[in-house]
């Protein structure tokens, strides 16, 4: 298995008022080609930065950074991308929104777009507009046309988190089986250390800014993960400990009289 995405020494600084603010530090990683990695931290800690700097958005970084191979110089159909807000088209339909941009001849266009529905579990929606989805409906199109012209690198930045716990947890699978049908790729930066553990095999937890990588911890658990599986709960407890929210062992037992 090859190398994917490669960081070293990733550092990114920002101009405002009150003077430079670095945002990124010294960030070094390797993410192997179709493995499953998510970002950690508190808000603020430069993970959505980092996330900006694979796809291309934001070039204002120093170090190393590439994409099998080659330097990162701009965005790129082999990376693709959804945010936590679907950002779709208002005035295009479901097949319209996951097709845009989609530069295939007409029925290679036309298979991947109904294969990619299929996918997402929207069939029956494809003539629907975004405004007659759900939240959990909107996302799942956005998953499916940052999908769409088939890239090698999926990155998801916080891509369930306005989604009510319920749809969450419907997404979180649903990724995790596209995922593993695609053979992509993925990023996915999170707030929800339980997510972390649901979806990824490595999770990298970043520091305060200037963000840092403070720990990488490997998640040796197979697919489908069941969030029931005391692993996943004493993984979930290595990252609060990580963040120095395990409160369990300061916390005394006592007796019931």
């Amino acid at each position: 298995m090859g190398v994917a995405v490669s960081m070293e020494n990733v550092s990114r600084t920002f101009s405002s008022s009150g003077g430079p603010v670095r945002a990124l530090a010294d960030i070094s990683l390797d993410v192997e080609s179709g493995s499953f990695v998510a970002l950690v931290g508190q808000s603020g800690c430069g993970k959505s930065t980092l996330l900006r700097a694979i796809t291309g958005l934001d070039t204002g970084y120093t170090g190393r950074l590439t994409v099998d191979g080659e330097p990162v110089t701009g965005v790129d159909s082999h990376r693709g991308i959804a945010f936590q807000e679907p950002r779709l088209f208002p005035w295009l339909s479901v097949e319209q929104n996951i097709g845009f941009g989609l530069r295939l001849p007409t029925k290679e266009r036309n298979q991947r777009i109904a294969e990619l529905i299929e996918m997402v579990e929207l069939t029956g929606f494809e003539r629907a507009r975004p405004s007659q989805l759900s939240g959990g409906m909107a996302q799942r199109v956005a998953i499916a046309r940052a999908l769409a012209p088939r890239p090698r690198v999926l990155l998801l930045d916080e891509p369930f988190g306005a989604l009510d716990a319920f749809t969450r947890a419907r997404l979180q699978d649903a990724l995790q089986d596209i995922w593993l049908r695609e053979g992509v790729t993925a990023i996915l930066v999170t707030h929800d250390i339980e997510e972390a553990v649901t979806l990824a095999q490595r999770v990298v937890v970043m520091t305060p800014r200037p963000g840092r990588i403070q720990q990488v911890l490997d998640i040796d658990l197979s697919y489908p993960r069941n969030r029931a599986d005391p692993q996943v709960t004493e993984y979930r407890r290595m990252l609060l400990k990580a963040f120095h929210l395990d409160r369990s062992a300061a916390v005394p037992t006592q007796e019931i009289q």
